[in-house]
């Protein structure tokens, strides 16, 4: 069990003191969270999963994982907002938290968007989840992209290219394709702004 350690770490990154966490939690003096990281005692699962929750991270990896070895070494990629998988959403890019991911990866290049909608359950991206995108303004056919629409909207969608057009096909039949010519993609600065990588699953 990695809890006090962990604990200790994240307080760190989050910059959030002993008192603030306290409050936070309810307790009326800092001492509580400094037993908590001294060992000398260890909170229920329900605060446990509140501090998973505060923190941004699944409880058996505050638990269990050893996040100074083997995720703080890594990079912190921020997750900007969401993604409405059905009819597309406003991403604002303020980072509402993080997620972590191999230390051979670049932090600029990637980013994190949540997930709204069921327009691509057929491949098991389903609302709530968190998919991790390389930014790229292009893709091969066939291949998953978040897309700019107009106004500033996004949206998760399979990509294929015939002639001019450009399909964003859903995974899921209940959706019928977008399609956009040439001319739309020009005039309403429609564009690819970054690959699908993987999907981080959420229960």
């Amino acid at each position: 069990m990695y809890f006090r350690e962990n604990l200790r770490t994240l307080r760190r990154i989050y910059k959030t003191s002993q008192d603030e966490l306290a409050k936070f939690l309810g307790y009326k003096s800092f001492t509580t969270i400094q037993k908590w990281e001294d060992g000398t005692s260890i909170p229920p699962m329900p605060i446990i999963q509140k501090l998973s929750n505060f923190f941004q991270i699944p409880m058996e990896d505050m638990i269990n994982l050893n996040l100074a070895r083997d995720v703080i070494d890594a990079k912190a990629v921020p997750v900007l907002g969401t993604v409405k998988t059905g009819l597309g959403l406003f991403a604002e890019e303020n980072i509402t938290g993080y997620e972590y991911v191999a230390s051979n990866d670049s932090l600029d290049e990637y980013f994190y968007l949540n997930i709204i909608g069921d327009s691509m359950k057929n491949v098991r991206i389903m609302e709530g989840d968190c998919v991790y995108i390389r930014r790229q303004d292009s893709v091969e056919n066939g291949e998953i992209a978040v897309v700019l629409l107009e106004n500033n909207e996004v949206t998760l969608k399979r990509v294929f290219f015939k002639k001019d057009q450009m399909i964003l096909q859903p995974e899921n039949d209940a959706y019928k394709p977008m399609v956009f010519t040439k001319e739309e993609i020009e005039e309403k600065g429609i564009k690819i702004i970054g690959k699908l990588i993987h999907n981080k699953i959420k229960y």
